[in-house]
């Protein structure tokens, strides 16, 4: 990537660019870069990989603009014609590894925010994700893997589907706290899934203790309902065991 490359677009007609930097910090699925301007910070991603099968940079860049409208996620500004990469807003913030109280309140708040952002979009189809594992990885841990996720599956089919509009990747990476706002990146896992996805991912991510798992709920919900403990600790183990499954994809 070269900082050539932009010169000639229109969104920095009145900017004079001056560097291009590659990021420390790079994810499985993009190639991320700092531009600096004259005037402003962006972020550019560089799609690298597609083979996950909901990735759609089209829907990335639709919902990751209606997130900036309600001031959860940096407003993306450029997506080149041939899908190659993205400019947003450039985001200051830090990550956190670990929540209080207080940042957790907040996080949660914030995801109810995505979670009421009314999308038109097929729901996401993990029986989809276990097929494509069944065929690519044939060793025992990962068949276990696939045979317990189906059965947290089949456990939860008799409860609502609470489908909403989740991030479906909020790992500490992808949340940035900025003094006292909460924003996400990485939006190309974005889709239609249930509510308990996001928050089973926060669950293990951040390594949350189950004698919080009421607290989570009680913030989501305000009224915690059985069903809703039981659909939270299935959805923390299928998330488990597809990140375990993801990961082995990679070597």
């Amino acid at each position: 990537m070269n900082i050539q490359e932009f010169k000639n677009l229109s969104l920095f007609k009145y900017e004079l660019l001056e560097n291009l930097e590659k990021l420390p910090y790079q994810g499985y699925c993009n190639i991320n870069y700092q531009l600096s301007s004259n005037k402003n910070k962006y972020l550019v991603r560089v799609f690298k990989d597609e083979s996950s099968v909901n990735i759609s940079r089209d829907f990335e860049y639709f919902i990751q603009k209606k997130a900036s409208m309600i001031n959860i996620a940096s407003k993306p500004l450029f997506m080149d014609k041939h899908r190659k990469y993205m400019i947003t807003q450039y985001l200051n913030g830090i990550h956190k590894e670990k929540l209080n109280k207080r940042e957790l309140t907040k996080l949660i708040e914030t995801i109810k925010k995505l979670h009421n952002l009314k999308v038109k979009n097929k729901s996401y189809k993990i029986e989809k994700d276990l097929n494509k594992y069944k065929k690519t990885l044939q060793d025992k841990v990962s068949k276990k893997l696939i045979i317990n996720t189906k059965k947290e599956l089949y456990k939860i089919k008799k409860y609502d589907k609470y489908f909403v509009t989740t991030h479906h990747d909020l790992n500490p990476k992808n949340i940035i706290f900025y003094n006292s706002k909460i924003k996400f990146i990485d939006w190309e896992y974005a889709g239609v899934n249930s509510a308990f996805f996001d928050l089973a991912t926060i669950c293990v991510e951040f390594k949350i203790k189950k004698e919080q798992y009421r607290f989570i709920l009680k913030k989501y919900f305000k009224k915690v309902k059985k069903e809703h403990r039981l659909l939270l600790s299935s959805y923390i183990k299928i998330y488990s065991n597809i990140c375990e499954l993801w990961f082995k994809t990679l070597k």
